[in-house]
């Protein structure tokens, strides 16, 4: 899939409401892909740990959707994230060529900034065998996960992990100045996004480019999920757009405003289809935690055929996927420039 170049208009986090959409992966609440807690808020907790031994401390959160740490384990949540990766890899390997073909060096050192369960840390450290991945999260479990992957992939010895926030001072944990710096579905969670694109710009060498990506809207196919109940996806979308899911964002301005140049926008997408065992179990996961937000919202007969839906993801029966959007942005550090004036390090 190539990435293909869009132009932006909307800038911030939206919470969108647009009953077109669907509830794909990052548009589940307290579970979805995107909604992992990879930042958090309020406090820093940094711990330099090289496998395994993560410093605890508290953390505030605003009680909205695409903010705050994931609840401690949540293993639907950490199999949510691993399938989401399984299921993008196209999206994701087409993020990484991106990155490569703008740095033009293999890189040596890069951050993941909200690596949540190490679906992207292990994937840079696949793409580039000489870097060393530092991987950040506010969660532990989330960490653990990494870490044990990491370590069955072959690359634990080039990664390690932070427990820290991206509210707080998280370029301290870095040794040194980064080649690349990565974002997936984790800069909406903090709570002031532009203080963190500063701190990536000054945390990244002159000439290194930072990766963000983020959700831009899903939908079901076919609109009755295949319960024969018309327009049960339509809503079931429309019930989770009122509790604010899924939650999109659109950076281009602020990374211009943080001195990236250039900043480049990219819109793909990627399918989840029940004909599979990984589509079916993701659906499944996907629409079972949506049931439990969106309960009170639909009515008896509508849940009866939710529930039916969701019967015969498990039981592979089900005739359903959902098309997941994601927009990938591509920013670069000049090389003819110091941290500007603001800039956080």
């Amino acid at each position: 899939m190539s990435l293909a170049h869009r132009s932006s208009s909307v800038e911030g986090m939206t919470h969108t409401d647009h009953t077109s959409h669907g509830s794909g992966p990052a548009g589940l609440t307290g579970g979805s892909a995107e909604d992992h807690g990879s930042a958090g808020s309020a406090h820093d907790a940094s711990a330099h740990v090289a496998h395994g031994a993560h410093a605890h401390a508290a953390h505030i959160h605003a009680d909205r959707p695409g903010h705050g740490p994931a609840p401690e384990g949540d293993s639907d949540m950490a199999e949510l994230l691993d399938l989401d990766a399984a299921l993008g890899a196209t999206v994701l390997a087409d993020a990484l060529d991106a990155a490569a073909a703008v740095l033009g060096t293999e890189p040596r050192s890069i951050v993941d900034l909200g690596a949540g369960t190490g679906t992207g840390t292990l994937a840079l450290a696949g793409r580039f065998p000489q870097a060393h991945v530092h991987s950040l999260d506010a969660t532990a479990s989330m960490l653990d996960h990494l870490t044990a992957s990491a370590a069955t992939a072959g690359v634990g010895g080039r990664v390690t992990t932070h427990l820290t926030d991206l509210d707080g001072d998280w370029p301290a944990v870095l040794p040194e100045q980064v080649d690349l710096a990565w974002a997936a579905l984790s800069l909406h969670h903090v709570s002031d996004p532009a203080r963190v694109l500063r701190q990536a710009y000054g945390a990244l060498r002159p000439g290194g480019v930072l990766i963000v990506t983020e959700m831009s809207g899903a939908r079901f196919e076919p609109s009755d999920l295949g319960s024969a109940r018309d327009g049960l996806g339509d809503r079931v979308t429309a019930a989770l757009a009122a509790h604010g899911y899924p939650v999109t964002a659109e950076w281009t301005t602020a990374l211009g405003e943080a001195c990236f140049a250039p900043v480049d926008r990219h819109e793909m997408s990627f399918d989840a289809s029940a004909t599979t065992a990984e589509g079916a179990r993701y659906l499944a996961i996907q629409l079972s935690r949506s049931r439990d937000r969106i309960a009170g919202d639909l009515s008896a007969e509508d849940l009866a055929a939710l529930d039916g839906v969701i019967a015969a993801l498990d039981a592979g029966t089900a005739e359903v996927r959902t098309v997941s959007g994601r927009v990938v942005w591509v920013a670069v550090r000049p090389l003819d420039t110091t941290t500007h004036e603001g800039a956080d390090r």
